[in-house]
């Protein structure tokens, strides 16, 4: 297969996050390509002793101790940016973001070249990465374009990890979960042309099979892979309809079309959804010829139970599927349960 040569969302996020903030306010009678560019940083020379400790202990603790040098401060953010660079064992840029009003590092982004991961990355991680890598069919598959190590310490920041190492290559990403034992997780992404096709065809189909008049189309596949987990999953660029399917079995395990949300805020939410809009007979009845469609599981002797507009049903105690309806009782999407805790 052929990868997709562009990962640009987290390429641009990532080189936007490293250079100059773009500034906040700019005269509306300037034509959009003649934007004048306002530096709004400020050089670290003189920056507060007791910040700089803060700032250098949150380093110490990523990098440990080498050559630290802050080069620029942006108070015009909240919090304010202040960036630099890191030389010892390797060279690297940082970006700190320090809430001045709470006295604190909100978070730390270190980025090396990918060819110096053998410097900054420890022996045995090393070893760990290198046996995750061995899992797929070709384990030079990942090209380590650069490396980041990133820790947060706000957990309403909306990262995905707060504390962990990146590798990132062209159309793929590979995190090492720090805080949980180093758990390793990547993905690759692939232009529809250059997916399976017979994998292509049946995601199509479980879309079409799913029921929602409206549809995307899907624009590429990831494959993805956590702990025992290998799935592809096919979406749109809106994520607005996408489905899941088991690397090696060819079993579909989530499928999900927002298309099919109807109702217009939490309110109407909760309000339409404060009584079950299915009974459990209904729910059955609506549910089984799609999951038998889709998934190839009989929901006979199954029992159903109802929380808002999800419905998990349930075969001797274990859940097997969950299902979520909108407003007109239709199932806009489904997931399904492995006994095992595997999906592949």
């Amino acid at each position: 297969m052929k990868k997709l040569v562009s990962f640009i969302a987290l390429i641009v996020a990532v080189t936007l996050s490293l250079s100059a903030p773009l500034p906040a306010s700019i005269a509306l009678a300037t034509p959009y390509n003649e934007l004048p560019y306002i530096d709004t940083r400020e050089s670290a020379e003189h920056l507060d002793l007791k910040v700089k400790k803060q700032l250098t202990d949150e380093l110490v603790q990523l990098v440990g101790k080498q050559n630290i040098q802050f080069t620029t401060i942006d108070k015009s953010f909240d919090p304010w940016v202040i960036d630099g660079t890191v030389d010892g064992n390797a060279h690297a840029n940082f970006s700190q973001r320090y809430d001045a009003k709470n006295s604190r590092v909100v978070s730390t982004l270190v980025m090396y070249d990918g060819a110096d991961l053998n410097k900054v990355m420890d022996n045995s991680l090393r070893l760990k990465l290198n046996a995750f890598l061995k899992t797929f069919e070709d384990e030079d598959i990942f090209i380590k374009m650069f490396v980041e190590r990133f820790k947060a310490n706000d957990e309403d920041q909306g990262h995905l990890y707060q504390n962990y190492w990146v590798i990132v290559g062209p159309s793929q990403q590979l995190y090492i979960d720090v805080d949980n034992g180093n758990r390793m997780s990547a993905s690759l992404q692939y232009k529809i042309e250059d997916s399976y096709a017979w994998l292509t065809d049946r995601a199509r189909n479980s879309i079409k099979r799913l029921g929602i008049p409206t549809q995307k189309a899907f624009d590429y596949t990831l494959f993805a892979v956590e702990g025992k987990d290998m799935l592809w999953q096919y979406r749109d660029d809106d994520n607005l309809n996408y489905v899941h399917i088991g690397s090696k079995t060819g079993k579909v395990w989530r499928i999900t079309n927002e298309f099919g949300t109807d109702w217009n805020n939490d309110a109407d939410f909760k309000k339409s959804f404060a009584k079950p809009k299915l009974s459990k007979k209904k729910a059955l009845s609506a549910a089984a010829p799609k999951v038998k469609s889709i998934f190839g599981l009989n929901l006979k002797g199954y029992s159903v139970r109802i929380q808002d507009n999800q419905y998990t049903f349930t075969k001797k105690g274990a859940t097997t599927l969950i299902g979520k309806i909108n407003k007109k009782g239709a199932f806009y999407s489904f997931e399904a349960i492995p006994v095992n805790g595997i999906r592949n």
